[in-house]
């Protein structure tokens, strides 16, 4: 019984974000999707983000993302055992862009990004014992963790640009920190407001 009530809250979340979605995306004046390859800070650790986001209404600087992150090799030490997992995550967050004035073309080009979001885990992440028939959740589908990150866009056209990247969540689950580096490409389609 509990189970269910789970299971429905969850479903009545993922509609409701569904419906946010659509409204988000019909009162962007454009929508930018972008890819990322992540170094998290542990040696075998890496992973890979896809995202789709665009700014609310004529604000370009407040912005909008969602976006699916994989992790691959997320180590953990427990009993003694390190243990690697693979973290699949929605992340949705908002962002303030600050696009810096100048003369300088170079400048101009840039754009420095603060994001401030959240994961929410799609799989559990689980050690079984058989033996001693027993087991540990490390994160369970659902469970809900903030993060930071820190980015700087380099416009290549109109449409395009790279960005660098630092991501932190504080805490993920039983995980501790988990930080990366990054890098990733984007693309605009729609309406422009302007870099």
């Amino acid at each position: 019984m509990y189970s269910k009530k789970i299971n429905n809250k969850k479903n009545k979340a993922a509609y409701m974000l569904c419906a946010f979605l659509v409204l988000i995306t019909f009162q962007s004046k454009a929508v930018e999707t972008s890819i990322q390859v992540h170094k998290v800070d542990q040696d075998k650790s890496y992973g890979y983000t896809l995202a789709v986001g665009g700014s609310f209404f004529s604000q370009r600087a407040i912005n909008w993302q969602v976006a699916y992150n994989r992790l691959e090799d997320v180590n953990i030490t427990w009993n003694d055992d390190e243990i690697d997992f693979s973290l699949d995550t929605v992340e949705l967050a908002l962002s303030y862009r600050y696009y810096p004035s100048s003369y300088d073309k170079f400048i101009r080009s840039l754009r420095v990004e603060f994001q401030l979001g959240a994961g929410i885990a799609l799989t559990e992440t689980k050690f079984e014992w058989p033996e001693l028939q027993e087991e540990k959740y490390f994160s369970e589908q659902g469970d809900i963790n903030p993060f930071l990150s820190v980015l700087v866009h380099k416009e290549l056209s109109k449409n395009t640009s790279i960005h660098l990247g630092i991501k932190h969540y504080a805490s993920y689950s039983e995980f501790d920190d988990i930080s990366s580096v990054f890098i990733g490409f984007n693309y605009r389609f729609g309406r422009q407001t302007g870099y």
